[in-house]
């Protein structure tokens, strides 16, 4: 890689990859790179190998995702185990540098395909005679991603179950039904309005009472959230069902099921912490009060609410609080928390779900100052 020079400095760095490693990567996580890069024409023909229905062109781009993933999981640990050879792992070492690239994986990034790659990889170094550790490490470092896989299928399974048993899945599923083959929401015909009256019907929501002047129901923005990110979509001027969507989101146990329920429910937090989704001081406030209900449904410990009405001003707080109280009790309904009398808890495989929607919220709010 070309640099400048510092004038009256030799060896300041530019072409010394000893001196470079100083500055940033080091040199094995370099060589480690430089290996997989040079793996390409031989990984992408034995994925295609793999794969007969694949044409040249699939089998590059999965080759290079996967090699990827390699490339940076593998330069992370030729850092840490001091050796550039990916054919030779240290299994214990390998599995810190994972552990570590999880850690900072986004939230919509699954980690499943992640654990598959590196076994492909390591079938594809058996499969080619690369492998130059002993078979004891290699099946050991197999054992430890499958192990790993077979706990993410079961937490998806079991996420799947339990959003599945909640109320907020079944308004989910009316509304996909009853939107049918699309609605049109720039057409306010007879036979429009009346599709509209039975989406509405489906929703629990009674369409003699919808004034179309008026902001609509609360239900409506609950559940219209919920739905647009995980079973529906905008299709030019026309609501409609994803219908791929809604499949994995009926039926599956894997890890696309488990995302669009988590979807499902992560909307629905965010559209009862912000309904409006405007980011006025009023809007704030309510944000913040039923935020602050949630920690201390999460924790169990009360919030300082009398600060929070310090902070917002006594009569924004007093206005908003019967509607975030309102808000946790919709949420309860719902099924994303659990309620005894007044008292409020979250399942604690729902945590990330009510830490997911406080999290978007929050980043709102943030942005629109």
């Amino acid at each position: 890689m070309a640099s400048k020079k510092r004038q009256g400095k030799k060896n300041s760095g530019a072409g010394n990859p000893a001196k470079a490693a100083q500055r940033g990567r080091s040199v094995r996580k370099i060589q480690a790179e430089l290996s997989v890069d040079a793996l390409r024409g031989q990984y992408v023909a034995w994925v295609a190998a793999q794969v007969p229905a694949f044409s040249p062109a699939d089998a590059a781009q999965a080759a290079e995702i996967q090699l990827d993933v390699i490339r940076t999981i593998g330069g992370e640990y030729a850092e840490t185990a001091r050796s550039a050879n990916l054919f030779d792992l240290d299994p214990e070492v390998f599995g810190q540098a994972l552990a570590d690239f999880l850690v900072n994986l986004p939230d919509n990034v699954a980690p499943e395909p992640i654990f598959s790659t590196w076994l492909d990889f390591f079938s594809f170094a058996e499969d080619r005679g690369l492998w130059e550790g002993g078979a004891e490490n290699l099946e050991e470092a197999r054992e430890m991603l499958e192990d790993a896989l077979d706990g993410f299928a079961e937490g998806d399974a079991e996420i799947c179950a339990l959003l599945r048993g909640t109320e907020l899945f079944d308004a989910v599923k009316n509304f996909a039904v009853a939107i049918g083959d699309g609605i049109d929401i720039s057409d306010f015909s007879e036979f429009s309005n009346a599709a509209r009256a039975k989406v509405f019907a489906a929703m629990g929501i009674d369409p003699q009472e919808i004034d179309p002047d008026e902001p609509a129901p609360l239900m409506f923005n609950y559940i219209w959230n919920a739905a647009m990110m995980s079973v529906a979509e905008t299709n030019e001027n026309s609501i409609v069902r994803d219908e791929e969507a809604f499949a994995e989101f009926l039926d599956g146990e894997e890890a696309d099921s488990a995302q669009l329920l988590f979807e499902m429910a992560v909307a629905c937090v965010q559209a009862h912490l912000n309904p409006t989704m405007e980011s006025s001081l009023r809007d704030e406030a309510h944000y913040l009060v039923v935020r602050n209900l949630l920690v201390t449904a999460s924790t169990g410990r009360d919030g300082d609410l009398e600060g929070l009405r310090r902070n917002v001003g006594a009569k924004i707080y007093d206005s908003v609080l019967p509607e975030a109280t309102e808000a946790m009790a919709s949420l309860a309904r719902f099924g994303l928390l659990q309620r005894a009398g007044e008292a409020y808890s979250i399942d604690e495989r729902l945590v990330p779900v009510i830490s997911a929607g406080i999290s978007e919220v929050e980043a709102f709010f943030e942005e629109a100052v």
